[in-house]
């Protein structure tokens, strides 16, 4: 190709915008708003002046409103200028910029452990935050001082608002609970000293749901921790609640709302009582008993049930009248049972032929009892005139009347609960001392409804207070209901056996001292012993050498006049657990006369014992020697007066021409005590030799008779009975033709025989 063959290129100018222009104008647009949006989020910066930098770390604790995190720590120095305190750079979010004002209030929010409960729980996962409390006033602000405490709750909160003043705090405590009728209906928010008024000031929050129970004429009181008092005339324990006991609290009672009682308003002022008597806030009702008694204004009280429901506040005295009226200041809750049908009486320790009565009054002095009959209709009362006397037990009221035996009657009075699985089905009606002044008898009623539940085999113990046992490594803690621990119980239940016969009114039944013991099989006794005589727990119980029972423990007697043994009878108890029965300590006897009881050198001692016939018993006096007189079933029975025991004892033998044909069975004195009785048993076929000239003299030892012309005499029997000592006897020639001797025919017993008894020599078959 040519040169000629090239044209000439044509150049135009474009007038068109490129495309590639717009690249750096997005980056400036681009730019320009990341610019404008990181001016706008970027977060605001304050300060915190904090009392201590303890808790708190940098770039981890948060500030946190609401549930949300506003914020975080992002510094933390020493506060330069006073050497006091730390100062904590925030970053907070630039939303939450409207809540940054003069008033808005920080505090570091950790978690608290003490008796009222766990507070800040949440920080143990989350860790320790900044908490808010936002301010409506003021300007603007990024510096803040913080708060020690968590800031009172606003009064803007739904709800009561309300301010007590107090004479001291108490064991009162932010948190710490107000309460109506045991229900926790709010708190108490904030506290303060106000030295000008010498007070302290108690802020409290209702909740909205309560907040119309509080009038303008509502009493507040304290009823933290238990209050107790004591002087001669009683011990007086109080406590609202076990929540008030453990955390304490306020309560207040709620007049009924009317014109001149409007309901409370916010911000309203209240007087904080140290306690319900204080508040005098009970309805008062006028006592009148006839004879005057003597009763003691502020602490003579009034029970119900073995609680205190109402304190006695006045005592007038009418002369013409011969009456004594006390005006009684009653609890809120008892106002529905001061009724027609509610009787009062005034309780005093009592003695008379039927007993002692009134027991409980020997350590809380004299009471006023309060008893609500059942039935018929009641009308709201507020005039009573009390009864001269505590009623008697009235087995025509309806329910099951029974009879508790026990050695003590601790922690039960009148109105003591009676528990069925721990629900009450009726309660003690009288407690006094047993005719015998050994044991203490406890008359209770079964409400109707549940008579069916009792039956000869129930067993009843006393379920009062807290029982414990074990050892270290093994501990056992029992209570049956918090009832019976403040105010005492009896509990039963039925064994295992099924359901016994049933029981009428009057039954007695013996009260165990604790659970344990009445689950063990058999009947529980009491034998009170002068010492201890190696008695212990295991000792066994025996009749006629056949175990029948134990020893459970032994327990020194408070008087210290001996010991008491608790054993428990498993064999046929009711033969045994009777008037009538004798205990008796058998243990070995050794002397140069002879020995007896040796099988318990090898077995160990026991108590025996010989049935009796009579009504239902539970304690008994042990002896520590057999008792008398023990007849046996065969041979013949007969007794020998004296002058003088002398070496006659208990299994002395007795001879017929050197032959044993008997022995002594026991000795006791005469009804006049003029002459001693020997009792003893001739053993079969030999008892046909005692006829009605039988003559008995003691032939044990040696006799001995030195005269001045005479010499002397030496009588003795046999060497047997020089060393075990013995009584003989003889009978004439004609014997045969005399009577037989008759069972408990007595006969003379002589210190020495007669020669010409000594030449008898009667022919008397032996069948």
């Amino acid at each position: 190709m040519t040169d000629q063959e090239y044209q000439e290129a044509l150049v135009r100018e474009s007038k068109s915008f490129s495309i590639i222009w717009l690249l750096p104008m997005i980056a400036v647009v681009i730019g320009g708003w990341l610019l404008v949006k990181s001016l706008i989020e970027s977060p605001i910066e304050i300060t915190i002046d904090f009392p201590s930098g303890t808790g708190m770390e940098v770039g981890k604790t948060k500030v946190i409103y609401e549930g949300i995190t506003a914020g975080i720590v992002t510094d933390i120095r020493l506060d330069t200028t006073d050497l006091e305190g730390v100062i904590a750079t925030v970053e907070i979010d630039r939303r939450a910029e409207p809540l940054l004002r003069e008033s808005t209030q920080f505090w570091l929010v950790k978690p608290e452990i003490s008796l009222s409960g766990v507070t800040g729980l949440e920080t143990i996962v989350t860790g320790n935050y900044i908490g808010v409390k936002v301010g409506l006033t003021g300007k603007k602000s990024t510096y803040f001082k913080a708060l020690t405490d968590p800031p009172p709750l606003d009064t803007q909160v739904p709800g009561l608002h309300l301010e007590l003043q107090a004479r001291d705090l108490g064991s009162l405590h932010v948190d710490a609970p107000v309460l109506f009728k045991k229900i926790v209906v709010g708190s108490v928010t904030q506290y303060e000293l106000k030295p000008k008024q010498d007070l302290v000031s108690i802020r409290v929050h209702i909740e909205p749901e309560y907040a119309g129970l509080v009038s303008q004429q509502s009493r507040f009181w304290n009823v933290s921790g238990i209050k107790a008092s004591a002087d001669l005339s009683g011990v007086n324990v109080q406590a609202e609640s076990l929540l008030s006991v453990v955390q304490g609290g306020i309560t207040f009672d709620a007049p009924a709302v009317t014109e001149d009682n409007p309901v409370a308003r916010n911000k309203d002022v209240y007087t904080l009582y140290e306690d319900f008597d204080a508040a005098q806030r009970g309805v008062m009702a006028r006592i009148t008993f006839r004879p005057p008694v003597t009763l003691e204004p502020e602490k003579t009280r009034v029970m119900f049930n073995g609680f205190a429901v109402g304190l006695v506040q006045t005592v007038s005295y009418d002369n013409e009248q011969q009456a004594v009226t006390a005006e009684v200041s009653f609890h809120p809750e008892a106002a529905p049972y001061l009724t027609s049908a509610t009787r009062f009486w005034l309780v005093k320790p009592e003695v008379s032929l039927q007993g002692v009565s009134g027991l409980d009054t020997l350590l809380q002095g004299n009471h006023i009892e309060m008893e609500v009959m059942q039935g018929g209709q009641q009308q709201a009362q507020r005039e009573f005139v009390a009864l001269p006397e505590a009623p008697k037990v009235d087995y025509s009221r309806p329910g099951l009347h029974l009879k508790l035996e026990s050695a003590a009657m601790s922690s039960v009075s009148r109105g003591t609960p009676i528990l069925y699985r721990q629900v009450a089905v009726g309660q003690v009606q009288a407690v006094s001392l047993s005719r015998s002044r050994r044991s203490v008898i406890a008359d209770i009623t079964i409400e109707p409804q549940y008579a069916a539940l009792v039956n000869e085999h129930s067993r009843f113990w006393k379920a009062s207070g807290i029982s414990v046992s074990g050892s270290i490594t093994k501990l056992k803690v029992r209570a049956e209901s918090l009832t019976s621990i403040l105010q005492g119980g009896i509990a039963f239940f039925n064994p295992e056996q099924g359901s016994g016969p049933s029981v009428a009114n009057g039954h007695v039944f013996n009260l165990y001292d604790d659970y344990e013991l009445a689950q063990e099989n058999g009947v529980a006794i009491r034998l009170r012993l002068p010492n201890s005589q190696g008695v212990e727990a295991g000792t066994l119980i025996k009749f006629q050498g056949f175990t029948i029972g134990e020893i459970k423990r032994i327990d020194l007697n408070p008087d210290l006049s001996g010991v008491t043994a608790h054993a428990l009878l498993r064999q046929y108890p009711e033969r045994f657990a009777v008037e009538g029965s004798r205990f008796w300590l058998v243990q070995p006897k050794l002397g140069i006369t002879g020995a007896s009881n040796l099988d318990t050198l090898l077995k160990g001692q026991y108590i025996e014992v010989q049935p009796g016939e009579g009504a239902a018993r539970y304690e008994f006096v042990a002896a520590t020697d057999p008792v008398s007189v023990m007849q046996p079933e065969d041979g013949l029975n007969i007794v020998l007066t004296a002058r003088r025991l002398n070496s006659v004892r208990e299994g002395l033998r007795v001879y017929y021409r050197d032959i044993v044909v008997g022995q002594v069975t026991g000795y006791e004195l005469s009804a006049t005590a003029d002459e001693v009785l020997v009792y003893a048993n001739i053993k079969p076929p030999y008892h046909a030799l005692v006829r009605a000239g039988t003559r008995f003299w003691n032939a044990s030892g040696v006799n001995i008779d030195v005269g001045l012309f005479s010499g002397a005499s030496i009588k003795t029997e046999s060497l047997e009975s020089i060393l075990a000592g013995g009584i003989s006897f003889a009978t004439p020639d004609e014997g045969q033709t005399l009577a037989p001797a008759k069972q408990g025919e007595r006969f003379k017993l002589y210190t020495e025989a007669n020669e010409e008894w000594l030449r008898w020599s009667p022919k008397i078959p032996l069948r």
